[in-house]
């Protein structure tokens, strides 16, 4: 008789494998025969050689399958091997259960019978959308239930043919993961008794395992379902705060019980534990859990779970949202350590992040019940199970994570404890890049006027500061020379210093009672911050003087709390892991175990989960400032007023038209609108088209200055400063969600396994449809290759409009809109699809890397679908392009293998090396440092050739970027919220633009640049140069736009100067930004006598350096500039450099 065992249970195959020892000794006469695959971690071995597993299975009389956790493809093949097998087949889990064949009784019968009686009207109706978890009563977990009692009821009363056998099937899977030495004795007993005729075996015993939620020590492993009677033989210690402490009781898929026994035994020298013990989860449990934390007399002041997934939450569904409930009712920090089960300490040392599975159910998804923390406490260590068995790993505690851990905890408890006029509070600024012009940075954000709201309410609560005026703290940080490298302004004499390492460093801010308002220090020494390469690199460690800057916050100042403030600083981007931080990760090291807490902008979900992943923080978040509508001014509102009178004319005076056409021709060009040849009158087309473009500049909605931080802000700021649960708030679009509101919530990302969602991926086709129609429209041909851009940002924002557009060109449909484990997307078949299927380049950044690691295995895995079609070159140019690229790899790199020449050449998914996020180009254009232009499309073509592909991620990959490049016809990007335009944010130009130019070095001619508009009710596609006019005219140039901004004077010139470096990126880059733009800049802010002195008046740094931007587009020839024009900036800067003199 032989047994295949395919499992992920490491607790499992160890008894199994101890049972096969003391089975042969004592039968060595019966001929059974049982072969072990440990797979977690080891599936892609397999898929690469999928035979090895399909005949293992097919051979088998009875084959046991546990794939939980197993990829996509890993799934097939065991299903494969499934079909084939003649035998029993016992499936644990949810994931391929439709298999099960159990003697008389088969589920793959029992789900046809459930749907033929659906069919016909009878049963239960279950939605077919939703989320699982969302929806609790039509879940798989409660089905489970319900078959699982009726299967052992059943079973009971009649205990023989399909009753018994479907009873049988829950018995194995209670025994397999309870996976006891006893309980995997009786599991092969039962089959070996009842299956295999081995009537001379001992009858099986009942199951070991507890059901529910009940309380376990972890040490003596004896259990109580009643609090009083725990703590009475406990012995309760009233001096001593209570831990809850939330761990599996079962030991699957692995025995976390190593992990929860160290955590146990360094709380429990301070703290009480009351350990919750989990294991199979039954009706009621979170009623149960709610009594438990709730025990009158005996409050709990933290809880720590151990557990992956949402606490009330699994693969096969839940409540999660009762769960949040009794959180945010207990009201008290909930830490989310994890265990990693699918890599050895070795391995990990090495990582440079948690692997996509695992990131997904360890630190994702408890972040949206909450949890805090996400860093791993165990490990798996290695040790074989007899001479020849297999190397199977067994959980090792992290001493160094454990004692991180307990100081953590104790920091949140004291914040508790303290009354507030006793904690010491770190707000941490921000000052980059260094000088005069931009200190107390932040995205939207008036953060003088905020800090000194901050203040104010800190003191209204109790804490022992002073206040100051925003105007107060702008004159000491900026002219009083306390910002990093000022250029204008004598440096201040250090009041606050640091000593470290045998030197002495300049502690910059000040001290008001308990509270520290700092300046982050330049992260590389002063000496290096013009080296471009050296600022950005993620292994350059930080400076004497940064460190010493934190040092002295937690060692001399003695901190309770940090606060970064605004979004967002560099501490979240110095050396280390992607996420589940260790101790030798630089973020980590500086803030050491003191509660950390950053206020960040609700609208840039991508940064704001890099900034809490990997700096460990409790975000607070803060919304952008309000919006208004554009409206017309200037030329724009005569350009209407001008085609209102032609149409009016039409009637009443037909002679006045044709001039009335040629001024509107000379207005509209004036606009940057329309380009007219010599002579060329506007036609009725022309007018519509301008009719079209003054509806949606007027209709425009503009940010109305800066947002100030809020009264509900600082409350969550307070809150979590009492050491009390934060209730997390979704990152997002506004306008969009406005269900994301309130602020002043912990941020968090939107569910990944959800993207994208209906509307989504229905909008992005949309934006796709008309960009192939637009393409085509201006070449007269079908285009072969597209290139997209791929942020983390748009993609939380919109969720997933752009994945929608590339599954639109590839030919990929939705498959399911529920929110899943599993693959959600399907490859529409050619005769299906009745197009060709296009090419493209993805172009990722390292955020959307981090956050969406299970979109890129599943785009992946599509692409290999794809090739697995088969399809001509007709049909599909992603395969033909595929195809050639593997022909010139194959000859002109014959020492690579073919498996590899695949995956490189079907890779189409490129960004920057692991641990990077972005590229150099805003540093480039920031300092001006090019000569050539190509120079801009080199450098973001090396920062983001790395591939990540089915096989491999993050491997080198510029000889394949490059060839795909030349294929490019066409190159799109989403702007999907209102509250940026393309020129209002860097990273626009940093990668539309950088891509332009890194296709147009490659092809010798410049693509298509196309922007898929989704912020209105109609999807849109319009022209590069188009979107880039309505942003600056809208913004920039509008009267309504400027007056909010100079509301805030400094900060508000601030904004202004970053948007003219931004037009200059997009100018550098694409050369979409007309000569007359920087015209009509130079006439609004240089021209307009008034604004120019209220902006030198309030950031003369800034100020000068947008003059600065000016005479630099006019010496690069993007700018064809008079010389009254230069005369006017001349003598603008001059000004101002005057009084930045004195």
């Amino acid at each position: 008789m032989k047994f295949t065992i395919i499992a992920v249970s490491v607790p499992a195959l160890r008894q199994i494998l101890a049972f096969k020892e003391t089975y042969q000794k004592k039968y060595p006469e019966d001929d059974l025969e049982i072969v072990c695959f440990y797979i977690a971690g080891q599936e892609q071995r397999y898929v690469l050689n999928p035979e090895k597993i399909v005949e293992a299975l097919a051979t088998a009389d009875v084959a046991v399958v546990d794939t939980m956790g197993a990829t996509e493809e890993f799934q097939e093949i065991a299903a494969r091997g499934l079909v084939a097998c003649k035998g029993e087949r016992i499936v644990i889990g949810n994931a391929l259960r439709e298999y099960i064949r159990l003697g008389s009784f088969s589920m793959g019968a029992m789900g046809a019978m459930g749907k033929k009686k659906k069919s016909s009207g009878e049963g239960e109706t279950v939605p077919e959308t939703g989320t699982e978890e969302a929806n609790p009563s039509g879940s798989a977990l409660l089905k489970m239930h319900r078959m699982r009692r009726m299967a052992l009821m059943m079973g009971n009363i009649l205990p023989f043919g399909i009753t018994r056998d479907m009873k049988n099937v829950f018995l194995l899977i209670d025994y397999w993961q309870q996976a006891t030495r006893t309980d995997m004795e009786s599991f092969m007993h039962l089959i070996l008794r009842q299956y295999g005729g081995r009537k001379f075996l001992p009858k099986e015993k009942p199951c070991t395992m507890e059901y529910g939620i009940y309380l376990k020590d972890p040490f003596s492993l004896e259990t109580w379902d009643n609090p009083s009677k725990f703590w009475k033989q406990k012995k309760y210690d009233r001096k001593r705060e209570t831990i809850a402490l939330l761990f599996y009781g079962h030991s699957y898929p692995n025995d976390f019980l190593p992990a929860v026994q160290a955590v146990a035994e360094k709380l429990g020298e301070k703290y009480n534990i009351l350990p919750v013990a989990f294991s199979q989860n039954e009706d009621g449990d979170l009623k149960k859990l709610k009594a438990f934390l709730n025990q009158p007399g005996i409050p709990v002041s933290a809880v720590i779970s151990l557990m992956p997934f949402r606490l009330g939450a699994g693969p096969m569904g839940g409540d999660a949202d009762q769960a949040v409930g009794i959180l945010k009712e207990l009201n008290v920090p909930y830490l989310k350590p994890f265990c990693l089960t699918r890599v050895s300490g070795e391995e990990w040392q090495m990582a440079d992040g948690v692997n996509p599975g695992e990131f997904l159910i360890s630190i994702l998804l408890p972040e949206l019940d909450g949890g805090t923390l996400t860093f791993p406490v165990g490990v798996m260590g290695n040790r074989t199970h007899g001479e020849k068995g297999p190397l199977l790993p067994c959980m090792v505690p992290i001493p160094e994570r454990i004692q991180a851990l307990d100081g953590r905890l104790s920091g949140l408890l004291a914040l508790q404890k303290k009354k507030n006029s006793e904690k010491h509070l770190a707000i941490v600024f921000y000052n980059y890049p260094p000088g005069e012009s931009n200190v107390f940075g932040g995205a939207f954000l008036d953060t003088f006027a905020s800090a000194a709201e901050l203040l104010k309410g800190l003191k209204e609560a109790g804490y022992d500061t002073e206040e100051r005026s925003g105007e107060e703290l702008q004159e000491l940080f900026v002219t009083g020379g306390h910002c990093n490298l000022p250029q204008w302004c004598e440096e201040a004499e250090a009041g606050i210093t640091c000593e470290m390492e045998g030197q002495n460093y300049p502690i910059r801010g000040i001290v008001l009672g308990k509270i520290f308002l700092g300046l982050q220090p330049l992260r590389v020494p002063e000496e290096e911050s013009s080296d471009l390469k050296k600022y950005h690199d993620r292994n350059q460690k930080p400076s004497g003087e940064y460190r010493a800057f934190y040092h002295w916050i937690r060692r001399k100042f003695q901190a309770d709390a940090i606060i970064h403030f605004g979004t967002h600083g560099t501490l979240e981007f110095l050396p280390g892991k992607e996420n589940g931080m260790t101790g030798d990760c630089w973020p980590d090291r500086l803030v050491g175990t003191v509660p950390h807490f950053y206020y960040y902008y609700i609208g840039n979900p991508s940064e704001a989960m890099i900034a809490k992943r990997r700096s460990l923080a409790t975000l607070i978040s803060y919304r952008a400032p309000e919006l208004k509508k554009s409206d017309l001014y200037g030329d724009f509102q005569e350009l209407k007023e001008m085609i209102g009178e032609y149409r009016e004319s039409l009637q009443s005076a037909p002679e006045r038209c044709e001039d009335l056409l040629e001024n509107i021709g000379v207005q509209s060009e004036k606009c940057s609108l329309l380009k007219r040849n010599a002579g060329e009158s506007c036609s009725e087309k022309d007018l519509d088209f301008l009719e079209e473009q003054l509806y949606e500049y007027e209709n425009s909605l503009i940010t109305d200055g800066l947002h100030k931080i809020s009264q509900e802000e600082i409350s969550g700021l307070l809150h979590g400063l009492n050491g009390r649960y934060v209730p997390v708030g979704t990152a997002g679009d506004v306008v969009k969600n406005p269900d994301i509101l309130p602020s002043g919530r912990n941020l968090v990302q939107f569910d990944p396994r959800l993207i994208p969602t209906r509307t989504a991926w229905e909008r992005g086709q949309k934006a796709a449809r008309l960009s192939v129609e637009a393409y085509h429209k201006r070449t007269g041909s079908y285009p072969d290759t597209t290139a997209v851009i791929l942020w983390g940002l748009e993609t939380s924002r919109s969720q997933g409009e752009t994945i929608g557009q590339i599954m639109y060109y590839l030919g990929i449909r939705l498959k399911t809109e529920k929110s899943s484990y599993d693959d959600r997307l399907e490859v529409i078949p050619s005769e299906e699809l009745g197009r060709p299927r296009m090419d493209v380049i993805i172009h990722i950044c390292g955020f959307f890397r981090d956050m969406y690691p299970n979109l890129i295995d599943n785009l992946n895995a599509m692409l290999r679908q794809i090739l697995l079609f088969g399809e001509s070159p007709q049909q599909s140019y992603f395969t033909a392009n595929t195809e050639k690229m593997a022909e010139k790899l194959q000859k002109e790199h014959p020492e690579i293998d073919e498996q590899t020449i695949l995956d490189l050449a079907s890779c189409r998914i490129f960004g920057p090396k692991e641990g990077e996020y972005g590229t150099r180009l805003t540093s480039l254009v920031r300092k001006g440092s090019w000569k050539e232009a190509a120079e801009i499309g080199s450098s973001f073509a090396e920062d983001l050739s790395y591939g990540y592909s089915f096989r491999k991620h993050g491997t080198q990959a510029k000889e394949v970027l490059c060839e795909r490049y030349g294929q490019v016809d066409f190159i799109s990007q989403v702007r999907n919220n209102v509250e940026y335009e393309l020129t209002d944010l860097d990273h626009y130009y940093e990668f539309y633009g950088g891509l332009a130019r890194a296709v147009e070095n490659q092809k010798g001619q410049k693509p298509v640049m196309l922007v898929a508009d989704t912020t209105g009710e109609a999807v849109k596609v319009q022209d590069l140069a188009q979107a880039l006019n309505r942003g600056i005219s809208t913004r920039l140039l509008n009267p309504k736009w400027i007056e909010g901004m100079m509301r805030h004077d400094y900060h508000g010139v601030q904004q202004v100067a970053r948007r003219f470096e931004n037009v200059i990126g997009f100018a550098a880059s694409t050369d979409a930004v007309a000569s007359e733009t920087f015209s009509r800049m130079t006439r609004c802010y240089a021209g307009d006598e008034n604004l120019r002195h209220q902006m030198q008046k309030s950031n003369k740094w800034a100020y000068m350096k947008m003059m600065e931007r000016l005479m630099e587009a006019n010496n690069r020839g993007y700018y064809k500039a008079t010389e009254e024009e230069l005369s006017q900036i001349r003598e603008a800067y001059l000004e101002a450099e005057g009084e930045a003199e004195e």
